[in-house]
Order: C-alpha cells, then sequence, then structure tokens
C-alpha cells in the first residue's frame, strides 16, 4: 500500500486526515504534521524526513502539503536528495485538499504511486467548483 503523508501549516493537516477517517474509515500508513508559529525549520525538516520514512512499505508514498514555496513544502523539497539515496519513491502534491486525500486512501492500494499521483491532481481539480447567484436561478 502507498503511504501518505499531509504537511501543513497548523492543523490542517490533522483536520484532513480526521475528516477522511470520518468518510472513509480508520487509515493506516497515513500521518501528518503541522507547523507551528515559533517552530525551527530545521527541526520541523526532520520531522517530514520521519514521517515520509515511517510511511513507507517499499510502495513509495504520496505527499500532500498545503502551498505551494512554503514552509512545508520546502521541508519536503529539501529532502528529497536523502529520501532518493535510501530508495523512498516519493511524489509531492501541492494545494491539498479533502477530495484528493479521499480518492488517493480510496485508491492507494490498487494503482501504483504515479497512477495515484495523476489521478488525485485530476480529482483534486475537479471538485473546485464556483457556485454563483446563478445557481439560484436554476433551483
Amino acid at each position: 500500500m502507498i503511504g501518505i503523508c499531509v504537511i501543513s501549516h497548523g492543523s490542517l493537516a490533522s483536520g484532513l486526515k480526521d475528516s477522511c477517517e470520518l468518510i472513509l474509515g480508520e487509515q493506516t500508513q497515513f500521518l501528518t504534521i503541522g507547523l507551528r508559529d515559533g517552530d525551527d525549520f530545521d527541526k520541523f525538516k526532520e520531522s517530514a524526513l520521519n514521517l515520509i520514512k515511517e510511511v513507507n512499505h517499499d510502495k513509495g508514498v504520496l505527499v500532500f502539503v498545503d502551498l505551494f514555496g512554503a514552509s512545508p513544502y520546502n521541508s519536503v523539497l529539501f529532502s528529497f536528495p536523502e529520501l532518493i539515496s535510501s530508495g523512498i519513491d516519493v511524489r509531492m502534491i501541492t494545494g491539498v485538499n479533502l477530495p484528493m486525500i479521499i480518492e488517493a486512501c480510496d485508491k492507494r492500494m490498487s494503482m501504483d504511486l504515479d497512477e495515484l499521483f495523476y489521478k488525485v491532481i485530476h480529482s483534486g481539480k475537479e471538485y473546485v467548483i464556483g457556485i454563483d447567484d446563478k445557481m439560484n436561478q436554476t433551483l
């Protein structure tokens, strides 16, 4: 099974896991970490690296982060050389949302890492829908 990590600012990561488990039930090989105000970046990066290593069981790890270019993203990006040299296959997706997490958990036993990576990105985009006042006219 593909491991899943969600790395975010604050409690977003744990909230996404809680919401996913409310819908799909308890998930294994799924860990989260949130960056708190005042956290040391190097210590956070080390924690993120250890999290990714912990959920890896030879099928790879799909890592979700909240913002492109921000500290959670950089903590993973700067860990890539060590992960690669350790033989851990990792993909990272930014802009995490709940549909992505549900899709990843639902499909991670039936797809390889690359298939899941692209499927999850598609699902994340597919479920971002703008609802405006024109919707009221159709109801």
